[in-house]
């Protein structure tokens, strides 16, 4: 016979406690969510609810030699990197 219960996979890990900022933190037995702190005995639940859909599709990320031309277009220095080739170095 155990007397311990399967671990929940879906029980966040808090780092410390809301009350007290203690770090002294077990998994308590009022609910599957429940955590308790050894420093000020509060017992708190920490639940993960997700992250909602974006509304809208971003829109892709350019490429970095697109977005250094365009950083250097904005600042007035046309074409300098298209000419040479290459975006770095000595040649």
């Amino acid at each position: 016979m155990s007397l311990r219960r399967a671990p929940n996979p879906n029980r966040n890990f808090p780092t410390y406690c809301p009350y007290c900022a203690g770090e002294e933190l077990y998994p308590n037995e009022e609910t599957e969510f429940a955590w308790k702190c050894g420093e000020c005995l509060r017992v708190f639940e920490v639940k993960f609810h997700g992250q909602d859909d974006a509304g809208t599709t971003p829109a892709p990320a350019p490429s970095t030699e697109d977005a250094l031309q365009a950083s250097l277009r904005k600042h007035g220095h046309d074409a300098v990197l298209r000419e040479v080739g290459h975006t770095g170095g000595n040649a």
